[in-house]
């Protein structure tokens, strides 16, 4: 429907992830510099560039990874937060005087109530080990739960920590500022989903758990009181490099309630050889096979984990075939790409997905947007989701690769962005699929019927 090559708005910048609310798109700029930009999307089919707020800027020496690759919006797109990531001590350079100073890991909460001027209303610092992955905001209502804390709060992926809470709150001149609650300790986090269940009346925080496990489900209800950790869900608890637990979603059909999450897959090396004798596969990240996008059923949380089994080696490995085997019990379906084709360095890697109705939007990197038909799934039957249509947006290079003058000692994005199409994510809206390409621009496709 329309493609929007953004030339005159960005040089050789990567493009990152992407979120609507109330007719405005926001893309975050993931690298080598930190940012946003905003779309008005109230036509779907024709978006329109409003402006780019521009963050500090990468380090880039040690390591070419993203600094600012998640940007969430507000129920009512007025209010941007944004992601800040450092993946090493060593400094970004802020180019302007709009960032808040040299590459403060954390969350940067956007003004955007005149989205062709978004404005730095303040920042939140967040001790982590290299940064805030991603961020996203969620409104407890009142009348939820006895024990609920009603309020807008941020639940921020502090790397290598856990997932920090902080509370939006009124600031200066009827703006808004974020407040720190807590910090929820766990090993490795990737992404998050928080819902006010319907089923329970409680609000859930789902945690795609990277090499660490699958999913967790923590009860947030009162986020600044005690999360009780409610279920684990991990197919291979036994393996410590095999799939990599990327994005979660939740919906419900009843009193059913099922979790789809994707695994991101790449190449890093070979697993331990224990592992490979446990048979977790040869290659760090899986990425010799195709990447699996997973249907669980978790309407009864009390019948997948946890299995915590601190250091007693006996104990724990009992709880992990506990584990294991309730984890196969709640497995409904398994959707890999059609051709089974292995997923390599992230090139073929299931990434970005979104629940709408029952179908579910994929994004894959150099594959593009996949959309499947997951009815019989979320009705409770063992059917891998059916493809409905896909694209795989090709064309002339719009843009320059980013190519850095010194190679990086760990190089990521030297090795991920050396073609086109890179759909790192996409959002359906009014019946379109908004997607960006990280080295290309901003797209617009009819939705199949």
């Amino acid at each position: 429907m329309a493609f929007l090559s953004l030339r005159d708005q960005l040089g050789d910048e990567v493009l990152g992830e992407m979120d609507v609310k109330g007719d405005i798109a926001a893309v975050a700029v993931a690298y080598p510099q930190a940012g946003v930009l905003f779309f008005d999307v109230a036509d779907p089919a024709r978006p329109r560039f409003l402006s780019r707020y521009r963050s500090s800027e990468c380090e880039g020496q040690v390591i070419d990874i993203d600094c600012g690759a998640f940007v969430d919006l507000s129920a009512d797109g007025k209010w941007a937060y944004l992601s800040v990531q450092q993946a090493t001590v060593v400094p970004g350079r802020v180019p302007d005087l709009q960032a808040p100073g040299p590459a403060v890991p954390g969350v940067e909460l956007i003004d955007v109530t005149d989205p062709l001027r978004p404005a730095l209303a303040d920042v939140l610092p967040i001790v982590s080990a290299g940064g805030v992955h991603t961020s996203r905001s969620h409104v407890i209502p009142e009348g939820l739960a006895p024990d609920a804390v009603p309020g807008e709060y941020v639940f921020s992926v502090a790397n290598g920590l856990g997932v920090a809470v902080s509370r939006v709150e009124p600031g200066l001149l009827g703006g808004k500022r974020l407040a720190f609650v807590k910090l929820i300790p766990m090993d490795d986090v990737h992404d998050t989903f928080i819902q006010n269940d319907p089923i329970d009346r409680r609000t859930y925080l789902y945690v795609a758990a990277g090499l660490e496990s699958g999913f967790y489900v923590f009860d947030v209800t009162d986020p600044g009181g005690p999360t009780p950790l409610k279920a684990e869900w991990d197919l291979t608890p036994e393996c410590e490099g095999d799939w990599y637990a990327h994005t979660i979603d939740v919906t419900t059909r009843g009193s059913r309630r099922y979790v789809t999450m994707p695994a991101e897959l790449f190449v890093q090396g070979e697993q331990q050889a224990e592992d490979q004798a446990e048979g977790c596969g040869a290659a760090l990240g899986n990425g010799d096979k195709a990447g699996p996008l997973w249907i669980v059923d978790a309407s009864d949380l009390s019948r997948l984990g946890p299995a915590d089994a601190g250091d007693d080696g006996a104990v724990e490995a009992a709880t992990e075939a506990v584990l294991k085997a309730r984890s196969e019990d709640a497995l409904v379906a398994t959707w890999t790409n059609a051709a089974g084709r292995p997923a390599g360095f992230l090139t073929f890697s299931p990434h970005n997905q979104q629940i709408v109705g029952d179908r579910i939007y994929l994004s894959g990197y150099h594959s593009g947007v996949t959309v499947l038909d997951a009815s019989a799934a979320f009705a409770g039957q063992p059917t891998r989701p059916a493809e409905v249509g896909f694209v795989v947006p090709s064309g002339p290079e719009t843009r320059p690769f980013f190519v850095q003058a010194v190679p990086p000692v760990v190089p990521f994005f030297a090795l991920a962005t050396s073609a086109r199409p890179l759909i790192w994510d996409q959002v359906f809206y009014k019946g379109h699929i908004l997607a960006a390409d990280m080295v290309g621009g901003f797209y617009s496709f009819s939705a199949p019927g």
